[in-house]
């Protein structure tokens, strides 16, 4: 090899390795990024949820309804994960979350929340006469943690990650829907107070049977909500 072709082999490995280390890799097994394009071939032969979907219809109607504190907490303690309610509907687990930014890799879709009044010391950019928080919300759309309408805006890594936590604790459990939809956030969220209450919620099987249907049915109609101003 000539002297002239050996450096430019130097300096073209060189290049290489200090451009690997501008750009950052999302690591599939790293706590905190979820984001990931190198795992897609392994990824997706393991995928943990909505699994029944992949092969035929599923109706989103169920015999039996129960929050699950244990799992909720569990998943709540996972990196990019703020807040979670995890709720049991026969042997099917739906999880409702909000995001926040310790993790990356989380969604692909913007955050639905609408932060700007912080800049302007008021909770809510739309109501500066009102900045009192609804606390029958956990997710209000104002200065609060990641919403994201459409549950496929939910990173597959990230949803992936959620339901083999829930699946390694809870192994009966025959699929997982997992939405940061802000309304169904703001529905699992009322049906958790009635159970902390001691609430039966079997009664509310219609509601919850209804909106995750329209979350997660094969064909959604994904609820919005606009913020009043």
């Amino acid at each position: 090899m000539s002297y002239f072709r050996l450096i430019t082999t130097i300096l073209c490995t060189s290049s290489l390795i200090i451009l690997s280390g501008c750009f950052s890799w999302y690591d599939y097994n790293s706590a905190n990024n979820y984001g990931s394009r190198r795992d897609e071939p392994r990824q997706d032969t393991s995928r943990a949820y909505q699994t029944q979907q992949q092969y035929a219809v599923v109706s989103h109607k169920h015999s039996n309804l129960e929050m699950n504190q244990f799992l909720s907490d569990q998943v709540a303690a996972m990196d990019g994960v703020n807040s979670a309610i995890v709720m049991l509907a026969d042997n099917i687990a739906y999880v409702a979350i909000t995001i926040d930014k310790t993790a990356t890799g989380t969604h692909s879709a913007p955050n639905e929340t609408n932060n700007a009044g912080t800049v302007r010391g008021l909770y809510s950019p739309y109501t500066p006469f009102n900045d009192s928080a609804d606390p029958r919300k956990l997710a209000t759309g104002s200065n609060s943690y990641d919403t994201v309408m459409n549950h496929d805006q939910i990173t597959h890594l990230f949803k992936q990650k959620i339901a083999e936590k829930i699946r390694s604790l809870q192994p009966t459990v025959a699929d997982v829907y997992i939405s940061a939809n802000r309304i169904y956030i703001n529905v699992m969220n009322r049906l958790a107070q009635l159970a902390w209450s001691g609430n039966d919620l079997k009664p509310y099987l219609p509601e919850f049977d209804s909106i995750s249907e329209s979350i997660f049915g094969t064909q959604p109609t994904v609820p919005t909500q606009s913020e009043s101003h």
